[in-house]
């Protein structure tokens, strides 16, 4: 019977969905393929086994190995789980037989319940005979705690949406009724978090998820996040949104916070916005910067603008406008480069609220 080549899958830490926050995560995969009706290891199967061992033999850390065996739909229900079963221990003891500790080794029998492939053709049925190996390494995991809270009033925000992103991982969470967040976190990841909610502006803030919490006291850092009242008149700045000096481009680092001022939008239908653009030019009087810096303001304001509308925002619930460098955060000529990239901003002003 033909059967299809060995195939091992390298993932690079990409997760799928069902591990996201969980304690360990697949960094390889590896299908191997069985005869209709067995679970003998054939000899392609074999050479998948011996590579994906060869791999682990280099790699550093926790490991456990999932093993998920299927079968195809010919048959009786009960015996294909069976089937399956039998494959999985196959494929188990093939492992332990090539220098792996049972203790590693993990298996599910799934049966004919989850195909890959169509049941109604031989080469479909042949894909769904199958055992899949997951690589998984073990994450030592920590809890983050923060609070969502009004600067006005102090007070906590409830059901306030929070999301936070990793150099692998993204998830969001909801806060209770006192505005509390809490998160399982690989211990001591870098971990950008997001708060927005109805009624308020948003807010970011990047720290590491320690895994003793008074390090947050010891390096002076705060998990909580504080949402600005959206109301008429008030206004905010798109944090993380630099742009080249003298262009209306976004450094590439910036490119992720526009998805914010939109998902701002969605959740605000009710608000009427302008959108300000600014430019660092420190030292010279309003009236005479040139037309060109004059315009830089407003095409920075618009490259956001146009983004929106992109995605779904109508035109009639926002404006857009230059002020050159009549606003600046650090007017002084001694700034600094970080703060003259502070200078050169968008800002979001809420006109109406309907």
């Amino acid at each position: 019977m033909k059967h299809l080549l060995p195939v091992l899958v390298l993932l690079s830490g990409t997760l799928s969905a069902q591990s996201l926050f969980d304690s360990a995560y697949t960094v390889q995969q590896a299908p191997v393929y069985f005869d209709f009706g067995k679970s003998d290891i054939t000899p392609q199967a074999g050479e998948t086994l011996d590579a994906l061992v060869t791999a682990l033999r280099t790699t550093a850390g926790g490991l456990r190995i999932q093993i998920t065996a299927h079968t195809d739909s010919i048959g009786n229900s009960e015996n294909n789980l069976r089937l399956s079963r039998r494959r999985a221990e196959a494929v188990r003891d093939a492992l332990r037989s090539r220098g792996l500790s049972e203790a590693q080794i993990f298996i599910r029998a799934a049966g004919e319940r989850e195909p890959l492939a169509d049941n109604s053709t031989e080469e479909g049925r042949q894909q769904n005979r199958r055992a899949t190996l997951e690589v998984q390494v073990e994450v030592p995991m920590t809890t983050l705690e923060g609070v969502v809270r009004n600067p006005d009033t102090k007070e906590g925000i409830p059901n306030a949406l929070v999301m936070f992103r990793t150099q692998s991982r993204a998830d969001s969470t909801r806060t209770d009724t006192t505005g509390t967040y809490r998160v399982r976190l690989p211990k001591d990841s870098v971990v950008k978090v997001e708060a927005l909610a109805p009624d308020y502006f948003f807010q970011t803030i990047t720290l590491r998820a320690f895994g003793d919490p008074e390090l947050y006291k010891k390096y002076n850092l705060s998990t909580d996040l504080e949402l600005p009242p959206a109301v008429e008149g008030g206004k905010a700045v798109v944090r993380d949104l630099f742009f080249v000096g003298n262009q209306a481009i976004l450094l590439p680092m910036s490119e992720p916070s526009l998805p914010k001022v939109l998902r701002f939008m969605q959740m605000n239908p009710d608000i009427n916005i302008e959108i300000a653009g600014h430019i660092n030019h420190p030292g010279l009087a309003p009236e005479k910067l040139n037309n060109w810096e004059w315009d830089l303001s407003i095409n920075r304001a618009k490259m956001v603008y146009e983004y929106l509308i992109k995605n779904g925002v109508s035109e009639a619930r926002m404006q857009y406008k230059g002020y050159g460098n009549t606003e600046m955060l650090f007017p002084n000529l001694g700034a600094t480069e970080a703060e003259q990239q502070q200078n050169r901003r968008v800002e979001i002003r809420v006109l109406k609220k309907n």
